[in-house]
């Protein structure tokens, strides 16, 4: 089974889905990812240092570990998009989708013609040539999500534009941002930014969207986010966790050497 699809399963059994951002050059994060029970890897190459073979390592990596890999794009380049799309993902992810022409170019970058602008040349997406390329090509967009990223209160303006959009698979929520938009002192701000997530949440259910979110561990976050809808969900870093794993673990030996 593709690992994209045990997501889609967990979904439509109302099971949450779990994920882990992965920043960190060395494909082997992917993989242990993916040995541990997370149903998908978040390769981050918006912000991370990863070049197009790391990405690349990384896909590898993590499905074959069991997890799906979803490559968050730098933007809608389509040159890019169809780098990354020719490796094989289950899913790339658009960041700051902030209005209906640049969903609309996030698709078409997905897409072959006649719908879209994709060039020809898929290569690990098919095998290695093993699969039939034209039977890829007439199925492709079944293969891998095609997720928006909602992370600016102009996004959030122009959500019924976005919506409208034809051929994208979910929207992802990024509350960090979307927070850092808000133009507002800090009490408003907060009660701004929830009233935003609700209505957000709402209106995507509405139109049976398939949500994500980023939150914390812990369960009253996670608890949270599903209640207001959310159905895949990051949960960590790779960094991060590696860093706090370390730091907690020093503290505990020179406390005991106390």
């Amino acid at each position: 089974m593709r690992n994209l699809e045990k997501i889609k399963n967990k979904i439509k059994n109302r099971e949450l889905a779990f994920g882990v951002f992965v920043t960190i050059s060395d494909s082997c994060i992917s993989e242990i990812i993916g040995y541990a029970g997370y149903d998908f890897v978040w390769i981050d190459a918006e912000h991370a240092a990863l070049d197009r073979r790391e990405i690349y390592h990384h896909i590898v990596a993590a499905q074959s570990a069991g997890a799906a890999a979803f490559i968050r794009a730098p933007g809608v380049n389509p040159e890019q998009v169809k780098a990354i799309l020719d490796m094989g993902p289950d899913g790339i992810i658009f960041p700051f989708i902030e209005n209906k022409a640049i969903a609309e170019l996030a698709v078409k970058a997905c897409s072959y013609p006649p719908r879209g602008i994709r060039g020809q040349g898929p290569i690990r997406a098919i095998k290695y040539g093993l699969d039939d390329e034209s039977s890829y090509i007439s199925e492709a967009e079944s293969h891998f999500w095609k997720i928006l990223q909602i992370e600016s209160i102009e996004g959030y303006n122009n959500l019924d534009e976005i919506m409208s959009v034809e051929g994208f698979d979910s929207i992802f929520i990024g509350p960090a941002d979307l927070y850092r938009s808000i133009d507002l002192p800090k009490e408003e701000k907060d009660r701004k930014m929830q009233e935003v997530l609700n209505d957000i949440f709402t209106r995507l259910s509405e139109k049976n969207i398939i949500t994500g979110t980023a939150t914390s561990s812990l369960p009253s976050d996670i608890e949270r986010c599903a209640s207001m809808g959310a159905k895949w969900l990051t949960v960590g870093q790779d960094a991060r966790a590696l860093s706090t794993a370390l730091r907690s673990n020093l503290r505990t030996i020179l406390d005991n050497l106390k």
